[in-house]
């Protein structure tokens, strides 16, 4: 075997991780110690607020459109109707012993669809989500005849919480991966290049990102290397991330 076949298979792949804190060490265990140099740099910052809502109303349904509403708010019931976005919210939302619970895979356009046909005049909609109104859904249900109910149970802001470890992935390494899950995050990821100077060092990393919405936001700053995964949830992150892991550069 020729040594750069062997250094092909034995050499470890650097992975940066932008994601909140909490579920970038989960996706870190996730991953073979052997085969990858994980880097936890959280580009999004989330803190829990307190939240007020009038619970004398009978909600029909409750939307939660990221883990961290259901993460946030504290007065989900198990026998609630609730209709959440992506496998990792599902998958929470069961585990809390939730009965009811519908899954829709995409992001906030699959969601309408989804509810279109199910939505009547009159309607009351609970969304336990960031203090950031959703003008998008408001427009949607209020266009439908519903209520539409906003709760601001966390505040979700753009924040380079390690910022040495960003520079150290970006300044020491010329190739790796780095892992991109919202538009938000790719929002915060554009800023930190052009804070720090680093679009040069970020052009031979590859990207790993969850739709073509991120791809086209982070084409904005000239990087070329953008894979979609297969499904917007983490398994198939995963799935990319060893794929990627194992082409030649």
């Amino acid at each position: 075997m020729s040594r750069s076949r062997n250094k092909l298979i034995t050499e470890k792949t650097n992975l940066l991780l932008t994601r909140p804190e909490v579920d970038s060490e989960k996706l870190s265990k996730l991953l073979d110690k052997k085969k990858f140099n994980t880097f936890v740099a959280p580009l999004i910052e989330i803190k829990k607020k307190s939240y007020q809502f009038n619970r004398e109303i009978n909600y029909d349904f409750l939307i939660f459109t990221s883990k961290n509403g259901i993460f946030n708010f504290k007065d989900l019931k198990k026998n609630d109707r609730v209709v959440v976005i992506g496998d990792g919210t599902y998958q929470l939302a069961k585990e809390m012993g939730i009965k009811k619970v519908i899954n829709v895979k995409g992001n906030s356009s699959d969601l309408k669809s989804k509810l279109r046909p199910l939505l009547k005049n009159g309607l009351s909609i609970l969304h336990p989500t960031s203090t950031q109104l959703n003008l998008d859904l408001r427009g949607f249900f209020l266009d439908h005849g519903c209520n539409y109910y906003p709760v601001g149970c966390y505040n979700s802001s753009m924040k380079n919480s390690h910022v040495e470890v960003f520079k150290n992935f970006f300044r020491t390494h010329k190739n790796g991966l780095v892992t991109i899950f919202s538009k938000k995050t790719a929002d915060s990821f554009k800023n930190e290049i052009k804070r720090l100077n680093l679009l040069e060092n970020c052009k031979a990393k590859r990207v790993l990102v969850l739709s073509n919405i991120i791809k086209t936001e982070l084409a904005k700053i000239g990087l070329k290397n953008i894979f979609i995964t297969k499904e917007p949830n983490e398994q198939s992150m995963i799935d990319l991330i060893i794929k990627i892991s194992q082409m030649r550069y």
